[in-house]
């Protein structure tokens, strides 16, 4: 019965883990919270990283393919952009929006002509 009543009293507290009220709370610590600015996170580094394995596969699928050829270089971006569109629909959230707003195609195009050129770093 000791026991019911222990818990019972921390679960009907008005204190916080550390002995303070949380009847304390005003509406200005409710704004600051709410209304608090994220950092902006740059997703470019990160895209090409992804990029780079699908263009790597690109090239090992088409191991004639040339950086000088208008084509091969067109057909690995659509082929890298494509793939990172269907990895944005799945992941959802500002990642998805970056790579779906332009970030996938500007990470395509950047390590296509790395990848061609043979810089597969």
């Amino acid at each position: 019965m000791l026991f019911y009543v222990l818990v019972m009293n921390v679960f009907n507290s008005k204190l916080n883990c550390d002995g303070q009220s949380l009847e304390r709370r005003t509406s200005l610590d409710v704004d600051r919270v709410l209304h608090r600015e994220l950092p902006a996170v740059d997703f470019a580094g990160h895209l090409e990283a992804m990029a780079v394995f699908l263009a790597q596969t690109w090239k090992d699928e088409h191991p004639d393919a040339s950086v000088d050829s208008d084509a091969d270089l067109h057909d690995c971006i659509a082929a890298v952009t494509t793939e990172l569109a269907i990895a944005a629909q799945a992941v959802g959230g500002p990642a998805g929006l970056a790579i779906l707003t332009g970030g996938g195609s500007a990470a395509a195009r950047a390590v296509c002509k790395k990848v061609l050129s043979g810089d597969r770093g």
